[in-house]
């Protein structure tokens, strides 16, 4: 076999495109760091809440009470 019908061989082969798509996995980890999905995702809803947007305005506006409350402390 010549050259090109090997490279042909190897570019038709699943194997070889797993193994590329594996290394390419381990550098883009490397890089970036392993995703979300790998630490278990995020879960934002708490268990006794349905979430939705009755969910979120309820969580906005208990943050808005509690960060934005005057300190008494740095008042002059």
């Amino acid at each position: 076999m010549n050259n090109r019908k090997l490279v042909d061989t190897l570019l038709r082969s699943p194997a070889f495109h797993r193994g590329v798509q594996k290394v390419h996995k381990q550098i883009h980890q490397l890089q970036h760091g392993k995703p979300p999905e790998h630490y278990g995702g995020t879960n934002l809803e708490e268990p006794g809440r349905n979430g939705g947007v009755k969910s979120f305005i309820a969580l906005f506006w208990e943050e808005l009470k509690s960060g934005h409350r005057p300190d008494s402390k740095n008042k002059k």
